[in-house]
């Protein structure tokens, strides 16, 4: 290997009549004992390749050309896998596992805060990073910067959940060492917002409100508990009568839920999903001071067949749940009401007047449909501190009727 042999001149051969210009070759000897060559169109060029090889095999880090073109590419593949295209290929695979409601959920929250965030550069370059370039810094700068354009705490915890189980999914299939993914502040869930407790008086005024047809769903969701998917997926047959027709006992059977997905074509539509949790199955009786509103319901607006829609529009069609939200937010203003109430707040309402009639927090997740008791408890439920001195009453007639509370420190004068 002393010294570097005299290039060899290669003619080109033609190629559809036209004379290519000429190339330069050295013929080496490689370290696993193979016969090798090096070429070039100049002369000074060959000579500098054949120099890097002979100075590779004398620091032993030489490898065979082929070895090094498919390390390169491998080099490449490497940079070219950017946190976006994986997080896009996370979802992919995601997909056949996921309800399609949830899977588009997934991905809004992704590209609205990872893959494709216009008029946030420093949220954005995340997903330009390659993936194997991703650090802690990385995340936390990300992190940091969402945090500054958006002022949405449950989207900004879903994106970091994501991504940290992207990455969690690449450390699995060995394309990166170790997960990066790890914000302390991340890890805390947020505080839900403090919702008041809006009275029966107020939930009253917006059913009574509310346009005919969507009466039923609207106070099925204010007063039954019902989520407004549950509610508009409710059949005719989901609607049974265990009274008698003069004295009726209305209960509606939860089979399933109504939930907003978007065709291909972007175009948004209602599709039935079973139940996400067994507890989701359940029957709940209708208040009997609903009576009049199912009998109206029934008479004007009920379905030709029973396996149709309970509520339908009136072209027959699924309600979507944005216009049963826009018919609700209408008959709130109708009523002069001006806190900001949703069908979710049924459930408060529903929860916290079944917890103050003495029903257990597993009774009311069985009402409910609600299988963690500590959402119940610590969520859900509100304490009103108008009816502690009842709760207080009920509780003493209980143990016998006695009605003064003696204080501690006027036990310890009568124990003195």
């Amino acid at each position: 290997m002393a010294g570097n042999p005299d290039p060899v001149y290669v003619p080109s051969p033609k190629d559809t009549g036209r004379k290519k210009f000429g190339s330069y070759r050295i013929r080496y000897t490689g370290a696993d004992g193979k016969r090798y060559s090096v070429t070039r169109k100049h002369k000074t060029d060959v000579v500098g390749a054949y120099d890097n090889e002979r100075k590779a095999m004398e620091l032993g880090t030489w490898v065979p050309p082929r070895v090094r073109k498919q390390l390169q590419q491998t080099q490449q593949q490497r940079n070219e896998l950017t946190v976006g295209t994986w997080m896009n290929q996370w979802l992919e695979r995601r997909k056949a596992a996921l309800r399609i409601s949830t899977w588009q959920q997934y991905k809004r929250v992704v590209d609205n805060r990872i893959t494709d965030v216009p008029g946030a550069p420093g949220v954005a370059a995340l997903a330009a990073l390659p993936l194997h370039e991703l650090d802690r810094q990385a995340v936390y700068s990300w992190w940091d910067e969402m945090n500054k354009a958006f002022d949405t705490e449950n989207n900004n915890r879903k994106a970091y959940i994501y991504l940290r189980a992207a990455m969690a999914d690449a450390v699995e299939r060995e394309v990166i060492p170790a997960n990066p993914v790890e914000v302390k502040e991340a890890r805390s869930k947020p505080v839900p917002k403090e919702k008041e407790l809006p009275t029966t008086e107020v939930l009253s005024a917006i059913v009574e409100h509310t346009t005919g047809r969507y009466k039923l769903a609207v106070a099925l969701c204010l007063f039954m508990g019902l989520r407004i998917g549950e509610a508009l997926a409710l059949t005719r047959n989901n609607l049974l009568n265990v009274g008698t027709q003069d004295e009726p006992r209305w209960v509606v059977q939860v089979r399933g839920n109504l939930q907003r997905v978007q065709d291909e074509n972007g175009n948004s539509y209602m599709q039935w999903q079973e139940p996400k949790t067994q507890a989701g199955r359940r029957d709940v009786p209708v208040f009997d001071w609903f009576n009049d509103v199912v009998a109206d319901h029934l008479e004007r607006y009920s379905p030709a067949r029973g396996a149709d829609y309970l509520t339908q529009t009136s072209a027959g069609k699924p309600v979507m749940d944005t216009a049963l939200r826009n018919t609700m937010d209408k008959a709130r203003r109708a009523a002069g009401v001006e806190d900001n109430i949703t069908p979710h707040y049924g459930r408060n309402w529903l929860i916290t007047h079944l917890a103050e009639s003495g029903a257990t927090p597993a009774e009311i997740g069985h009402l409910l449909g609600q299988t963690d008791l500590k959402t119940i408890t610590e969520v859900y439920m509100k304490v009103r501190p108008d009816n502690a001195a009842a709760v207080m009453g009920r509780v003493g007639q209980q143990l016998g009727g006695a009605s003064t509370v003696v204080s501690f420190s006027e036990q310890k004068k009568k124990r003195a």
